[in-house]
């Protein structure tokens, strides 16, 4: 009996600072997939509602556990998914102190796609600022977009050695960052 060749789907993770599209383009990815689906890993973290802690100046021992137990959740879903004859499209922002390490094992298996959206930092930063008014809260964020760019500038040779791949963003519609992504993964599609 001859054996049929399964393709297997593709897991994406998709990271990025705050406002640099990761949300949008996976989202994007998963609706124009004949079977798709996104997992926002914010929306794990905000699952939790009894002592959820948020990143911010001070990275504490439960910040970095309840990361971990959100990012390892998010790859047992996309490999379950992914099982089931799913695209997978996990959309997660990049961490600078861990710097992503929990998905170590996941990049490591057959056909996932480890990706960061990198538009310039001064369009992320107006993009945050269009979506939130004035306040403390995006002055923090605008220096966590700071922090993610920094450490990603400096990280990005050795990403590229890993096998991420980075996409500035800067000048696309979210239909130009998907067609540019899709065709990057299978340029026989473009």
């Amino acid at each position: 009996m001859k054996r049929l060749i399964h393709t297997m789907q593709p897991i994406l993770l998709v990271v990025g600072s705050p406002a640099s599209g990761k949300s949008t383009v996976s989202r994007a990815i998963a609706e124009r997939s004949a079977k798709g689906v996104h997992i926002p890993v914010d929306d794990l973290r905000t699952m939790v509602q009894g002592g959820v802690i948020h990143p911010g100046p001070n990275w504490t021992p439960e910040l970095t556990h309840q990361l971990k137990l959100a990012r390892q959740t998010a790859a047992d879903m996309a490999l379950r998914y992914r099982e089931a004859d799913f695209l997978v499209a996990i959309d997660d922002f990049w961490d600078p102190v861990s710097q992503l390490h929990e998905y170590a094992t996941l990049i490591n298996k057959p056909n996932v796609i480890p990706m960061i959206l990198k538009p310039a930092l001064s369009v992320v930063l107006d993009r945050n600022h269009a979506r939130l008014p004035p306040s403390e809260f995006r002055d923090h964020m605008d220096d966590g977009i700071k922090m993610v760019y920094a450490d990603l500038n400096t990280q990005e040779s050795a990403l590229i050695a890993q096998g991420w791949l980075i996409f500035d963003t800067s000048n696309d519609t979210i239909e130009a960052s998907v067609a540019r992504i899709l065709t990057r993964l299978d340029p026989s599609a473009g």
